[in-house]
């Protein structure tokens, strides 16, 4: 039997789904951490002046409890801030629930509570996030999470500034440790709680395109759905058709990094294959079932099949991640992500350690690693991650170009060394900068080799685009031109058919086709030729000068302008810069009513009393 979602909103909220308004024990000693917790926070009440056990304290606990139904955890989300806030001791605390019940819950509270005398002269968010990294338990980290998460829910009361730090670190510390927990559900809905608040601008940019995307749209959503249902009632696999949409930063997130790769741009959407996923759910833990419905659904699929975005999680998981991933371009509509996974392996693809603790299964592998970079910022890495790692999360937004040395406690390190929980991690970026290589994909887990692969390709790209610029460089001056440029900005239609006439599809592609030598040469003369981009056919001369900052004097450019009319000529472009030493560079493309002009121009700006550093003239 298949059983079709019926969708009814397309972006339910997790606060929804976990209905928090009242708090009801489940155990006696889960009554009892109630009542004491409020009696610790009489009286204390939150920024928005409500009081704080029963909104803050009261929802950590009834969240955790309802996600985990652990009674130690739920206590400990109950009295987190009991130690911190309310003065209470660890020892009180054991003594309150006598045996291991005590023994785990102060060991939590412990885990979570901020340090008042911090040591070494460090802040005291500092050595807290240090202390918190020491402690890799999942207890203590879900308890942290369920903390921030509620902290959230409440930021427009806190002043500007600090809303955006809040929600800053909300993203870039906890919104990753969800991730490498794998809680990818909990993830998204925190990310998107603190991205109005962290980049407000970019949010409604985001949001505006999203909400507006035909593929949100019921009316494409549900009868897709209920087709690939039928594939799996063909097929005869029982099972579920769900959906899931992914959070508005996650989409954004995978936008940028397409686009740095060059395969989207940032105002292209429709190319995000998993805005929304279509999820195949195999009952049981049938694993040759999957793939009997993988071939249904390419089949269904056919030509619109991405055969580019295809990734087998099954056969080689991803952080525990376990999936076949299909990817389907529909025209009108763009990327859609088909996922099968059989149920257990979904219930750890959204919920990650809290699935496992809930069915009794191991959780060894969710032990993440938490490093500080020396402003108080925490990081989350997988366990066994190396320094290069830690320098991915720090900087994504910088890559990893732009590293000069690492030091970790202060100390320079290799970026091959593995980190350790507490290490302070500080990225130099002055001076000299290491060049990023292949070699450097020995020890980088999944997540830095993805950006480490586009760094590489965006390199080579580069470099296969200077060395194009320097081969077609006396090629284009024969024709009177210095820069390919100039043409682009003034013979529009000329250059557009130059670029199909040799299957490019830019200035920048042309360039990196020369240089990586799929164009060549003497094509490229040819496809000059044919589309009139000649001396003959256009009249140019170009002038290419730079002056030292000397000469860089008022009225210098329109001298040198002068000299070009006493001698008739039209100036078409001028392109000038001043150099950051003072210096400057000017271009002219210039025709002239005869050609011998020319020559006697370039003798007037070799005479002219200015002294050039090069003077070019084709």
């Amino acid at each position: 039997m298949v059983r079709i979602e019926k969708i009814k909103e397309i972006r339910p909220r997790l606060l929804d789904e976990f209905n928090l308004k009242e708090f009801v024990p489940r155990t006696p000693a889960i009554a009892e951490a109630y009542r004491w917790g409020k009696e610790l926070h009489a009286g204390q009440v939150r920024l928005s002046g409500e009081p704080y056990f029963e909104t803050h304290c009261a929802w950590v606990g009834a969240f955790l409890d309802k996600l985990v139904e652990n009674e130690a955890w739920t206590i400990a989300g109950l009295l987190h801030d009991s130690v911190e806030d309310s003065g209470e001791s660890l020892d009180r605390i054991r003594a309150h629930f006598p045996g291991a019940l005590g023994e785990q819950v102060a060991f939590i509270v412990d885990g979570v509570t901020k340090l008042s005398a911090p040591r070494d002269g460090r802040s005291r968010e500092m050595e807290t996030l240090r202390k918190l990294g020491m402690f890799r338990d999942p207890g203590v980290f879900l308890v942290k999470l369920a903390d921030k998460t509620h902290n959230l829910l409440t930021l427009e009361h806190m002043p500007p500034a600090k809303q955006v730090q809040k929600a800053t670190e909300a993203i870039r510390a906890y919104g990753k440790l969800a991730g490498i927990l794998n809680c990818h559900q909990w993830r998204c809905w925190l990310e998107d709680l603190a991205f109005p608040f962290a980049e407000p601008d970019t949010y409604v940019y985001v949001k505006e395109h999203v909400d507006a995307d035909p593929r949100l749209r019921l009316e494409f959503i549900q009868p897709l759905l209920d087709q690939l249902g039928g594939l799996m009632e063909k097929v005869g696999i029982d099972g579920r058709a769900t959906i899931f949409v992914n959070g508005y930063w996650q989409v954004w997130q995978k936008l940028r990094r397409m686009a740095r790769s060059r395969k989207a741009s940032l105002n292209n959407f429709a190319m995000v294959n998993d805005l929304v996923s279509f999820r195949l759910v195999v009952d049981g833990n049938n694993k040759d079932a999957c793939y009997a419905l993988l071939g249904a659904v390419n089949t269904f699929f056919g030509p619109y099949l991405d055969n580019d975005r295809f990734d087998d999680f099954i056969a080689y998981p991803q952080n525990g991640y376990r999936a076949l991933q299909v990817t389907a371009y529909l025209p009108d509509f763009g990327a859609v992500e088909v996922v099968i996974a059989t149920d257990e392996m979904e219930g750890e693809n959204m919920w990650g350690v809290v699935d496992c603790i809930r069915q009794g299964r191991d959780t060894s592998h969710y032990n993440p690693v938490e490093i500080l970079t020396p402003s108080g910022g925490a990081r989350f890495l997988r366990e066994g991650s190396s320094v290069l790692d830690a320098v991915a999360s720090i900087q994504q937004e910088m890559l990893l170009d732009k590293i000069s040395a690492v030091k970790v406690n202060g100390a320079l390190a290799r970026l091959s060394d593995r980190v350790r929980p507490g290490d302070v991690v500080e990225v130099v970026t002055s001076g000299k900068r290491l060049t990023p290589s292949g070699d450097w994909l020995g020890f980088a887990n999944e997540t830095t080799a993805r950006l480490l692969r586009m760094v590489l390709a965006t390199q080579s790209l580069k470099k296969d685009a200077e060395i194009g610029r320097a081969r077609l460089q006396p090629v284009i001056a024969e024709e009177g031109i210095l820069a390919l440029e100039d043409v682009q900005a003034l013979e529009t239609d000329r250059m557009d058919n130059l670029l199909e006439e040799l299957g490019c599809s830019s200035l920048e592609d042309l360039y990196v086709a020369v240089g990586g030598g799929a164009v060549r040469l003497d094509d490229f003369r040819k496809a000059l030729c044919k589309v009139g981009i000649t001396r003959e056919q256009l009249g140019w001369v170009t002038v290419n000068i730079a002056a030292d900052p000397a000469e860089n004097r008022p009225g210098v450019l329109a001298r040198l302008a002068g000299l070009v009319s006493k001698h008739n000529g039209n100036i078409l472009r001028s392109v000038n810069n001043t150099l950051p030493e003072g210096g400057f560079t000017l271009r002219l493309v210039v025709t002239f009513p005869q050609a011998e002009y020319k020559d006697a121009m370039e003798e007037s700006f070799r005479t002219s009393g200015i002294v050039f550093k090069s003077l070019q003239v084709v």
